[in-house]
């Protein structure tokens, strides 16, 4: 569902997503137009309150909810500075994500109604597109959802009907705002997608330094600690001693596993600011040509499935000249998955049905891809990756931890102590 135009592009915001959606409401000129999922937040009502005191059009479409009814917000406010206010009723089309479209050509999607100054772990990110035809699409779709469209759509319907013609435009609007929320869930999908990319390629350059700098240490210490745990639980026994020597066994040997003595990988090159960011680029165009969920039929989501995993081990291998290689093969149509192409002709051909089990699907692999990013933010590498500004120095730091644990377990062995000893801090 994706346009693969040239003109289409999309950047992913995640910990800076306050900032970079208040720039960009800032720089709205003409108009902005807003239709939420859900509730209203505090802080995103004030965003777009910014936005009308500039004298800036602004029509903001809000579910008809008793939480929305009965939040603390003065909705007052918003038609006290001349903008519109849209309450949607139950018969609306359910809307899977809110969207933001700003002077007809660019496009917010994702959490910006969860928008907050205190970064948070589990925010799932917003996304801003560029995209005039998208951005168009978002338009009509919201026009149509106004109330007073939906009662003329509902008079011609009448009309139409007494004339033997009559058309189901219920349907057809459910079908057409299932089209374009589907456009933005997948780029959603794409931007944590690319985001979960880019978190392990840092994951593996951050190991990858650390087992040259201090992987002989390491092993070795896992080695005689596991050694030492077992000794004691031999010679005193114990239930929590035999807990102790079972997991220092069972981390020497998840590390064994994980790095081979034979295991001679060459690194990926070390790309500039300038390179990282083409390579960025470059990544986000081909995903957005090669996602499996862009293709109907079983074999191409196989044969795009097959594109993709490609293009994830180039990027994050850093490997510029395999994308560029996909690129080339992609543009002379060697490898280019028969995607549908947006827009309204194809949502009226599909079941409402269908589209439900669309969404659907595009939810829970959003839900998927927040719980994979989430448990990375707080697995033990990424915490300290990003606390440690000089990998270099952290390295060096560890490196003398370690040689002053390896001495001491080194020691410990060699004396075999005849009672439990008390000197050994344990790891």
């Amino acid at each position: 569902m994706l346009s693969s135009s040239s003109d289409s592009d999309y950047q992913a915001y995640f910990a800076d997503a306050a900032s970079a959606v208040q720039s960009v409401l800032a720089a709205a000129r003409q108009q902005v137009v807003c239709a939420l999922a859900r509730d209203c937040s505090r802080h995103w009502f004030e965003l777009l309150l910014q936005v009308a005191r500039r004298g800036v059009a602004l029509r903001l479409l809000v579910p008809d909810t008793a939480a929305n009814r009965q939040s603390a917000i003065a909705w007052e406010r918003i038609s006290a500075l001349g903008a519109e206010l849209v309450w949607l009723d139950s018969s609306a089309p359910i809307l899977q994500t809110p969207v933001c479209v700003v002077d007809g050509h660019t496009v917010l999607s994702g959490a910006i109604t969860e928008l907050s100054t205190v970064a948070r772990e589990d925010f799932a990110g917003v996304v801003r597109q560029s995209d005039l035809g998208l951005a168009a699409r978002c338009l009509q779709g919201l026009d149509a959802m106004a109330p007073h469209v939906a009662a003329l759509a509902e008079a011609e319907t009448i009309a139409q009907t007494a004339n033997g013609h009559a058309l189901v435009l219920s349907a057809d609007l459910q079908a057409r705002t299932a089209a374009w929320q589907s456009e933005l869930l997948q780029c959603q999908s794409l931007a944590l997608q690319a985001e979960l990319d880019e978190m392990q390629r840092s994951m593996q350059s951050f190991e990858r330094q650390q087992d040259a700098a201090i992987g002989d240490l390491l092993r070795e210490f896992l080695d005689l600690k596991r050694q030492y745990l077992a000794q004691m639980h031999a010679r005193f026994g114990g239930a929590e001693r035999g807990d102790q020597a079972r997991e220092a066994d069972e981390s020497f040997s998840r590390y064994t596993e994980s790095h081979p003595d034979d295991e001679h990988l060459d690194a990926p090159p070390e790309l500039d600011i300038q390179a990282q960011q083409e390579l960025k680029r470059l990544y986000r165009k081909l995903a957005m040509q090669c996602h499996p969920d862009r293709v109907d039929s079983a074999q191409d989501k196989q044969h795009a499935q097959a594109l993709f995993q490609r293009l994830q081990r180039s990027y994050q291998a850093s490997d510029m000249r395999g994308l560029q290689k996909l690129q080339a093969q992609l543009e002379l149509g060697q490898d280019a998955s028969s995607a549908r192409a947006p827009g309204a002709a194809s949502a009226t051909r599909r079941a409402p049905a269908q589209w439900a089990m669309e969404l659907s699907a595009l939810q829970s692999t959003l839900a998927q891809q927040q719980a994979q990013r989430l448990e990375i933010l707080q697995s033990a590498t990424w915490r300290t990756l990003v606390s440690q500004s000089r990998w270099d120095l952290w390295f060096a730091q560890q490196a003398k931890h370690l040689e002053t644990e390896v001495a001491r377990y080194r020691e410990a062995l060699q004396e075999a102590p005849a009672q439990d000893p008390a000197q050994i801090q344990q790891g």
